[in-house]
């Protein structure tokens, strides 16, 4: 298959937050493939990481006019690369072990610093400090470069960079100070942008020590807690009972789906670090909203980054930004509390919308992914850069994501393996491997070797309740976990699943024209970039069909021609019988042969699984996950 020809060699001596999960496998491959290419090749050290350094060099983010008529009340976002690359290198060191690569972080995080950083504190890419009003990302920017520069530290030690931090946000509160504005009223998007600065102002605080930092993200906290209710007000709103996009009169104009993760990701690391339990229950609720609302047929959240009732939509349209962010939520929600849903919807999210947002070869990916259509949007140039667009900036964190809970070790000595993807795990006297191509494949095999017996927890997905086996003994319905005791220092253990498909009718409302302050169909076919989509929105509902946690798909690489890509089966439901048989030689991590069946109907097509079905920018990639 495809993605077992494009493995690069492994990298040395991994070291995962977790403990060292080295991914392996379809997944490892790709991840490999994007390493290699955006972070670690002569190019990603060099034209890519310059032109995000560039940014800070001419400092014009703030003089490029509103596209509807000039203002000075508009600015763009070339400063956010910087940070968001430099938090993939140091995310990628901590994964791979590699000096080299952390020796890299240190010298260009210095040198940003050293060349850039003005002596007041400032360094961004307005050359105006004071542009932080109207639609503009400075901010935002900012909070990106100082995040990054915290990372740097805790990767290298390297104090200057702590240092350097902590100038950027005392600057930013004497701007704030004097300019007599609270940082919500910065930015655009009700200040969503800005206020995602609390994830980066915590981990500041707790590594100087110094009380105003802390005093700094607790005023961000609280700003969201108004009893006037102005907009966002996170807090107070989640524990309501309406939807988010009910929350206020159009949400296309404020709830912005990247940014509001990133502040409520933010939450959860102020609640971690002060043990405030009312913004970390705000985050649960908030996650509780946007997956009944909100959660679209990929695995992801929003409609092109937005949260405007997602779940009610025909066309799914998912910016891979939201799909990153989605997921980190999941993980840090996981971490907080236990709960297995979380682990659930994050391995939905990553096996569908995430994989297939990254394209195969590595050097780029999309800007959306769709549920339908001739391919997904690909990354668009933004602000005039050639090597940077948001989303492939920040999709190899979604792959260092995974492999950090993908298995995780106790201070007992126990472990718990949490997804199922091909991998290697070494730590703490504990090797494990997994292999067994899942969830293409039906069973996985755990090598678990150790410097004494050790308890072994596996995950059950709340796809397969009651439909999963460890060394055949099946799992108990109501169980999200099985534990198992080694019966010596050596043992294999067999998890099988019960991968039959679900034929899942999605239950959506007919959507035409304008809603909600959008045009829905115009923002899924994006004609402007696309025209080959034009007349792709769907306009009814439809069924899609998984196979465990992957959505299959219809795909011109699977065989299906146009005609059987985009007309659905009629009458086709849950009460059809659905086989499916493995095919080799299919471009796909994924292949079968579908065969439906109800009274004298029968239908046969090829089918993929969804992440291989368009993951390269070609127009002639047709492919639908509706049936």
């Amino acid at each position: 298959m495809f993605y077992k020809l494009l493995a690069f060699v492994a990298v040395a001596a991994p070291m995962a937050c977790h403990g060292g999960v080295t991914l392996r496998g379809a997944v490892g491959a790709k991840a490999d493939m994007l390493f290699e290419r955006r972070l670690a090749s002569a190019t990603a050290r060099g034209d890519i990481f310059d032109e995000a350094v560039n940014a800070f060099a001419t400092r014009n983010d703030d003089l490029h006019p509103y596209p509807q008529g000039a203002t000075n009340h508009y600015g763009w976002w070339q400063g956010e690369y910087w940070g968001k690359t430099m938090l993939s290198q140091c995310a990628f060191a901590r994964y791979s072990g590699r000096g080299d690569v952390k020796a890299f972080v240190r010298e260009k995080a210095r040198d940003l610093v050293r060349r850039f950083q003005r002596p007041n504190g400032y360094l961004s890419s307005y050359d105006n400090e004071d542009h932080v009003f109207g639609f503009n990302w400075n901010v935002w920017s900012r909070k990106y470069t100082m995040w990054a520069l915290v990372e740097a530290y805790d990767l290298t030690g390297d104090a200057s960079l702590l240092d350097a931090a902590a100038r950027m946000a005392d600057h930013l509160a004497a701007q704030l100070k004097r300019l007599g504005v609270p940082l919500a009223k910065t930015g655009s998007f009700a200040g969503l942008p800005s206020m995602s600065i609390l994830k980066p102002m915590v981990m500041l605080a707790e590594r100087t020590g110094e009380k105003r930092f802390m005093d700094f993200a607790r005023a961000i906290v609280a700003d969201n807690d108004r009893p006037d209710g102005r907009s966002p007000n996170l807090v107070a709103n989640s524990f309501g009972d309406r939807p988010v996009h009910d929350w206020y009169p159009n949400p296309a104009g404020w709830a912005k789906a990247y940014e509001m993760m990133s502040v409520v990701e933010g939450f959860v690391e102020y609640a971690r670090a002060t043990g405030e339990r009312r913004p970390l229950e705000a985050a649960e609720r908030i996650w509780e909203k946007l997956r009944s609302a909100e959660r679209n047929a990929v695995g992801s959240v929003g409609y092109h980054d937005h949260f405007i009732g997602a779940a009610s939509y025909p066309n799914a349209i998912s910016e891979s930004c939201d799909v990153i962010h989605w997921m980190r939520l999941c993980k840090f929600l996981h971490e907080a509390t236990g709960d297995a849903k979380y682990l659930d919807t994050w391995e939905a999210a990553f096996l569908n919308a995430f994989l297939a947002g990254v394209f195969r070869d590595g050097e780029w990916g999309t800007h959306d992914v769709r549920s339908h259509g001739r391919r997904h949007l690909q990354g668009l140039y933004e602000v005039q850069m050639t090597y940077h667009f948001c989303c492939i900036a920040n999709a190899p964190r979604g792959f260092c994501d995974w492999a950090d809970g993908q298995v995780v070790s106790a201070p007992d000595g126990s472990a718990s393996v949490n997804f199922y993807t091909d991998c290697a795990f070494s730590g703490g006297g504990l090797e494990l491997e997994i292999s067994g191509d899942y969830p293409v494949g039906d069973a996985v095999k755990v090598a678990v070797r150790a410097d004494r017996p050790r308890s072994i927890r596996f995950r059950v997905p709340g796809w397969c309740r009651g439909r999963m086996a460890v060394d055949g003994v099946g799992v108990g319905n109501g169980k999200s976990v099985m534990e198992v005791a080694m019966s010596g220092k050596e043992q294999t253990f067999v998890i099988s699943f019960d991968m039959a498909p679900r034929i899942e009718p999605v239950a959506l409302k007919p959507v035409v024209g304008a809603d909600l302050g959008m045009h829905p169909p115009a923002m899924f076919e994006m004609r402007g970039h696309n025209p080959e989509m034009a007349g792709f929105a769907r306009s009814k509902p439809g069924v899609r069909i998984l196979r465990g946690p992957m959505v299959l798909a219809k795909a011109r690489r699977a065989g299906c021609d146009d005609r059987t890509c985009f007309t659905d089966i009629s009458g086709l439901g849950p009460d059809w019988k659905a086989t499916l048989a493995p095919r080799e030689g299919v471009d796909a991590w994924g292949a079968w042969r579908l065969v439906l069946e109800r009274g004298g109907s029968r239908v046969e097509l090829g089918v993929c699984d969804y992440a291989s079905a368009a993951d390269t920018d070609n127009p002639r990639n047709a492919f639908s996950i509706w049936f």
